[in-house]
């Protein structure tokens, strides 16, 4: 009788770990769908995001602090909700697989004579002046450094890439890797970057259509819930909502693994310990931030505009690109916060859940940074595996492997239930404040 019901009980927590991983898939999903326009300021993709968000924590019972689980604020950013098109002699490429326009260009259209800047130039300082003393403004220049071995070159090449200082009409540039960065700003050019693959060996002209528009005091919001402790003093889970949206009406950016991810990660969470019949000795906290990928600006708004004291913040863990842990994971600040960092080591130990956890010190990299810099304790997670899309229109819930995905869940679990366990702060708790 008594092996029954072991293996009653065994089928049951296998049985609630997989509605873990289902979970998780319906999170991503959701959040990684055309529907989201990839999570970004074009047809409200950060708006549905946040509204997902918010109705699931509402379905799991997570209380909210002041009148709604939203935090608003306003941005500026520079975006891309139309016309999106490239064709270099008479060929049409596909956004997104074969270019990307870099998110600080500005609109242009028109087809455009295409100027050479490469080794033949370069290595000839006579002529390479005669270039740069030339007038392109009416030009495209294409920048290629293929076999430039000048390596002095490269801040120039960096400030014509990024500053347009031979004052083209737009910038062509060349790579393997075809990563989309969102902006704060608008240049007063157009950037494209072509594939390697794709880029024929002469270019006469260019056809170019990009409908950019500049947002000024966009309004987005982050996404906070809590459930009450028996103490005021919080845990805090954290993760980024945004993504990098669109890049003309056709092209999204799905961000499965970032960070629809992190945010699956977080909302099991609240739903696991929405669920404990026992109230936590810290009350615990989800937040979801916007504008992350423009520059940490949804944290940066929380830590100047806490719905709490910031000294009442136990412990924070801030997960992003939880959606490939089959090489472990790796913990920032984990230098700094050494105790915390040798839980992790010892639950992990204990229950062999993850191949390593690796230690990096500080980094300025996501969006426990600002709270780090006013002294809460925290740490930064992302994990580790041979899924490699990022920033790209392959990111998707299709590729996406959630390979570790129940073994990292089990060990924030077990560290968030060891934090709830010390109900006295030790001494040594913080070992260094940041600078």
């Amino acid at each position: 009788m008594k092996r029954i019901f072991f293996l009653l009980l065994v089928a049951v927590n296998l049985h609630c770990f997989s509605q873990d991983i289902n979970y998780a898939h319906s999170v991503i999903d959701t959040l990684s769908s055309p529907f989201m326009h990839g999570r970004g300021y074009t047809f409200d993709g950060d708006r549905m995001a946040a509204k997902f968000i918010a109705s699931e924590l509402q379905n799991a019972h997570i209380q909210h602090f002041n009148d709604s689980y939203f935090q608003k604020f306003y941005i500026y950013t520079n975006v891309f909700p139309d016309e999106m098109s490239v064709i270099i002699n008479n060929k049409k490429l596909i956004p997104g697989i074969d270019f990307i326009v870099d998110a600080h260009s500005c609109p242009v259209n028109g087809t455009f004579k295409v100027e050479i800047l490469d080794k033949n130039i370069l290595s000839n300082h006579k002529k390479y002046q005669k270039f740069k003393n030339s007038d392109h403004s009416k030009n495209f220049i294409l920048v290629d450094t293929t076999d430039l071995n000048d390596k002095s070159f490269n801040n120039e090449y960096q400030k014509i890439v990024s500053h347009n200082t031979l004052k083209a009409k737009g910038i062509i540039n060349r790579s393997n890797h075809l990563v989309f960065i969102p902006s704060q700003q608008q240049n007063s050019f157009a950037h494209i970057i072509i594939a390697d693959t794709i880029l024929p060996k002469k270019i006469k002209k260019i056809t170019v259509n990009i409908d950019a528009i500049y947002e000024r005091n966009y309004q987005t919001s982050n996404v906070i819930g809590y459930i009450k402790g028996e103490v005021d003093t919080f845990i805090v889970l954290t993760a980024h909502l945004d993504h990098l949206g669109t890049m003309g009406k056709n092209v999204f950016f799905p961000g499965a693994h970032d960070n629809a991810s992190g945010c699956a990660m977080v909302l099991n969470l609240a739903k696991y310990y929405s669920m404990r019949k026992c109230k936590p000795h810290y009350g615990l906290v989800f937040m979801f931030f916007s504008g992350e990928e423009l520059g940490l600006l949804g944290s940066r708004f929380y830590t100047e505009h806490p719905l709490f004291p910031l000294s009442k913040i136990k412990f924070l863990i801030n997960l992003d690109l939880m959606g490939s842990g089959d090489e472990g994971v790796q913990i920032v600040n984990s230098t700094i916060y050494k105790n915390q960092y040798d839980i992790m080591l010892k639950i992990n130990e204990k229950y062999k859940l993850l191949p390593q956890i690796k230690k990096r010190g500080p980094a300025a990299n996501s969006d426990h940074y600002f709270f780090y810099v006013k002294g809460v304790p925290s740490f930064f997670i992302y994990s580790l595996g041979k899924y490699k899309q990022y920033h790209n229109v392959f990111d998707n819930r299709e590729n996406i492997p959630l390979s570790g995905y129940e073994q990292m869940f089990k060990l924030f679990r077990y560290f968030i239930d060891e934090l709830n366990s010390q109900t006295q702060t030790p001494d040594n708790q913080q070992d260094k404040l940041p600078k």
